[in-house]
């Protein structure tokens, strides 16, 4: 798994670091668009964790020092009690737990085989991306660091936690020993009223003489509460690096290790005007590519035009066999098409000059196979006007198609009607697929 993953994730020390690091070598390695969407994806989905506990936790903190103020502001026992009792109401463990939830939690990771699965589909070969799919086990454990960011706090509120429960234990105390004097201390009083809700014991003004003890629990609430807000503030900024840091590193290397695989095949990740993430032939491969057609289509057309056909055939497929050798290398542009649909019209055009020669030695069955066959089975569909030029034939394929049609009609006179139907359906599902699909985009 070590493999797929940085080495940044799991020492957190120098997260920071390792981050800026990975997102230069994005940089570098992508195109600047897939980068950007990238690192924002990875902060966007740490970012909507922190929120979903941070605006409750804020709030609540801002609740308690409201509470805090207006107990100060306010003189007198029952104010003083209000505003003890409502902060220490929101200090309760258990409610702040729930609002921490989301953040405790490890998070779902299985995203990122979504990704895969997604980004294997705009492969030439599926297998470059999918042997990046990760078992449900790994992407836990590194969920489990995400989460793991929250581990001093969680111990810093089961302090707090306990602390409030040694002074409510107290206060318990001390409600049942006798008055020992009549004049009350406020601050006691105020305390113990404002522990009514939480102990559930009788009405707090009937503690009267409080000891000293309960001011010193009570100081221990307020400075674990402190260490808690402390812990807190560190664990939102460290959960936030370590679930953005996991998330790049897991998709960001995705796609690292799948353009370096796709550039030792001579292919590469761009993103086009539309933002879609596709795979093109590298800027050198593409210039080879083009010069190998240019240098390699004249021989081709020389053997069209002085009737060598046999020769023009091979030739042509020889040259399909080289410059398609993948749909990526396929589509390499020349002179506003691709060089695949290039050399498949030249193939096409040597098929159809074979055919026609055929047509004219009086051969009509030989010639209406490779019709039938170009109609049905060609790989690429190619227009005729991108055919190689045949002198008083501007449009070969039309006219392959009235020759298979005439060539039909005289099966069908011979008593082969099924035959005949099987032709002519070859030329109505050619004219459909035509129709329906752009040529130059119809590359296998």
């Amino acid at each position: 798994m070590q493999e797929l993953i940085f080495p940044a994730v799991g020492r957190w020390v120098s997260a920071q670091r390792e981050w800026e690091d990975l997102v230069a070598e994005m940089r570098h390695e992508l195109p600047a668009r897939l980068c950007q969407d990238l690192v924002r994806q990875a902060q966007h989905r740490a970012q909507q964790v922190n929120w979903a506990f941070g605006r409750q936790m804020e709030r609540r903190f801002k609740e308690i020092e409201h509470a805090r103020r207006d107990g100060a502001r306010k003189k007198g026992r029952k104010p003083e009690a209000k505003a003890l009792r409502r902060r220490l109401t929101l200090m309760d463990p258990a409610a702040v737990a729930r609002d921490l939830a989301a953040g405790l939690t490890p998070p779902d990771l299985s995203e990122y085989n979504q990704i895969v699965a997604d980004l294997s589909r705009a492969m030439p070969h599926p297998g470059i991306a999918t042997r990046y799919t990760l078992p449900p086990q790994a992407l836990r454990a590194l969920a489990d660091q995400i989460a793991a960011a929250g581990r001093p706090m969680a111990q810093a509120l089961s302090e707090h936690a306990q602390n409030l429960k040694q002074y409510a234990e107290l206060v318990d105390r001390l409600r049942a020993q006798p008055l020992v004097q009549k004049g009350a201390r406020l601050i006691g009083s105020a305390v113990a009223t404002a522990l009514e809700p939480l102990v559930g014991r009788e009405a707090a003004a009937q503690l009267m003489g409080v000891d000293r003890s309960l001011d010193r629990a009570l100081e221990q609430v307020e400075e674990g509460w402190a260490a808690f807000q402390r812990e807190y503030a560190e664990f939102a900024a460290e959960r936030q690096r370590r679930h953005q840091l996991i998330y790049l590193s897991l998709v960001g290397g995705l796609f690292l290790r799948v353009q370096r695989d796709l550039r030792r095949l001579g292919c590469e990740l761009v993103v086009d005007e539309q933002g879609n993430c596709r795979t093109v032939a590298t800027p050198e491969r593409q210039a080879w590519l083009r010069r190998h057609f240019q240098a390699a289509a004249p021989a081709v057309r020389t053997a069209l035009d002085e009737g060598r056909l046999e020769e023009a055939e091979a030739l042509a497929a020889r040259l399909v066999a080289q410059v398609v050798t993948d749909p990526v290398a396929a589509r390499t542009e020349l002179d506003g098409k691709s060089v695949g649909y290039l050399a498949y019209a030249l193939h096409l055009s040597a098929w159809l000059a074979r055919a026609r020669e055929l047509w004219g030695q009086g051969k009509p069955e030989a010639a209406a196979a490779i019709w039938r066959q170009v109609f049905t089975d060609y790989p690429c569909l190619v227009a005729d006007a991108d055919l190689h030029p045949v002198p008083g034939e501007p449009l070969p394929l039309v006219t392959a198609g009235f020759r298979l049609a005439a060539y039909a009609e005289w099966v069908r006179q011979s008593n082969r009607a099924d035959e005949a139907d099987a032709l002519l359906m070859a030329q109505v599902r050619f004219a459909e697929r035509l129709s329906r699909l752009n040529p130059e985009h119809a590359l296998p």
